[in-house]
């Protein structure tokens, strides 16, 4: 049930923040975001358990190159949209956000949900972190980032995490998932889509 909780309180901050600097607002909701999942993290015996999730890749190399083509599925729209990286203070938002957040993201919807719930069978447990991972974003970074309230956008946030779940489950290592997150957050133009500077859903 922690993805009630976590939403909610997300939600509360985005809502909180927003009213002092707007689109900025996902900022300090990410921190909160980061917080609240190292600490969902440390209710489990946390460093066996990272180890565990982050070890190399086992089984069919398949799912691991999957893990990471999917990341590449917005490269098209960066191709055409990156000079809207205009100005410093965007690059390091866009950057230092691609490459951390996914750990945070990976360790929680695939690594801790899909574990929590594995007693309920693998396609049981892939649909409902898949799920979450997709609702997530409209009720969280939604509330001041308008294209994330898009059905479409929140179709293919959960085609990927369909993928990544998929990944998680076939090799037993979030490494490729992480990855594949990371380009997803860099070709996507992820934090100007927070800010309302790009919409990948328009062609």
């Amino acid at each position: 049930l922690s993805p009630l909780a976590l939403v909610a309180i997300c939600a509360s901050i985005q809502f909180a923040a927003g009213r002092l600097i707007g689109v900025w607002a996902w900022v300090p909701t990410m921190l909160v975001f980061w917080c609240i999942i190292i600490f969902l993290l440390h209710q489990q015996p946390i460093a066996s358990r990272l180890r565990q999730r982050f070890q190399p890749a086992s089984g069919s190399q398949f799912w691991s190159v999957l893990a990471v083509l999917a990341g590449l599925l917005s490269l098209h729209g960066f191709l055409s949209n990156w000079t809207l990286l205009a100005s410093t203070p965007l690059i390091i938002a866009w950057l230092v956000f691609a490459l951390i957040n996914p750990w945070f993201e990976e360790s929680y919807w695939r690594g801790l949900l899909i574990d929590s719930t594995v007693s309920w069978g693998k396609f049981a447990s892939l649909l409902y972190s898949s799920a979450w991972f997709a609702v997530s974003h409209p009720l969280i970074w939604g509330i001041h980032s308008l294209p994330l309230r898009k059905p479409e956008a929140v179709g293919a946030l959960f085609f990927v995490g369909i993928i990544w779940g998929l990944a998680y489950q076939r090799t037993c290592s979030l490494r490729w998932c992480v990855a594949g997150h990371m380009l997803a957050n860099i070709f996507g133009l992820a934090a100007l889509v927070l800010l309302n500077l790009y919409d990948p859903t328009v062609r």
